[in-house]
């Protein structure tokens, strides 16, 4: 483990970004953004339980002073990495959907991010390397039923690290989009409990349909994400920047 590193992680107390938090505390330090202190705190006693080293702050992702006050706590630290993970996902029919919430989605899911890449990428343009993840979704590259904000906040992700590529590929940046399919979290436990109510169906019912969605009948477990995760920011093939890394069984 390289202590004098830092991976950022937005949305790192819970689901995915606790995976990802516990496997990368195993390559650098980790700091951790969260929503509560309860969900950081929780993540942040495992990987010191562990023997790594773990910096955790609270914060609002949508206000650009929390990434900010990040890069200030993370002063000393080698910004390696950044994964973009924090976002809210809330359905509904797109002809009712409420305006409120197409902006609170699309302003946490892809405004969230960017304020973070525009407070990392100077340190990273500095040391002329760094890894930017962006935890998009399938959702990224297809359409979903009743999820049109959200379907639309992935695919600006997905846009989003292709631009990156483009612009800072030549100074040493790799930015990558990881679309999974259904894993194993709460926003998937929303999306059964959804589809249970909206088709009438029990919810055993509605998780087995979420199941076979995925070509291999299985929702994702969060560490295969955080192992793709890990395996982007290794370093080993820079020519993956720019792409969107599918993980969904060939969905």
């Amino acid at each position: 483990m390289d202590p004098t590193s830092v991976t950022i992680i937005t949305g790192g107390g819970r689901g995915i970004g606790r995976a990802i938090a516990l496997r990368m505390a195993k390559e650098t330090a980790i700091a951790v953004v969260g929503r509560t202190r309860k969900d950081i705190s929780s993540v942040g006693d495992e990987i010191l339980a562990n023997g790594g080293e773990v910096r955790l702050r609270v914060g609002d992702v949508t206000n650009p002073e929390t990434a900010e006050r990040v890069i200030e706590y993370c002063s000393g630290l080698s910004i390696r990495n950044l994964v973009c993970n924090a976002g809210i996902s809330k359905g509904g029919a797109t002809e009712s959907f409420e305006i409120g919430l197409w902006k609170e989605i699309l302003d946490v899911n892809i405004t969230g991010s960017f304020h973070f890449i525009k407070a990392c990428l100077p340190h990273m343009l500095k040391e002329k390397r760094g890894t930017i993840c962006l935890i998009s979704s399938t959702a990224g590259l297809k359409g979903y039923s009743h999820s049109a904000a959200y379907v639309a906040s992935k695919h600006a992700l997905v846009g989003l690290a292709k631009s990156l590529a483009i612009e800072h590929g030549k100074n040493g940046i790799v930015s990558v989009a990881i679309c999974p399919g259904f894993v194993e979290s709460d926003m998937t436990t929303r999306s059964i409990k959804s589809l249970a109510a909206r088709r009438g169906i029990s919810e055993d019912e509605a998780r087995e349909r979420i199941t076979r969605v995925n070509p291999q009948h299985r929702i994702i477990p969060a560490e295969e994400v955080a192992e793709a995760v890990a395996f982007v920011c290794s370093g080993k093939v820079p020519s993956l920047s720019g792409s969107a890394l599918t993980l969904s069984g060939g969905e």
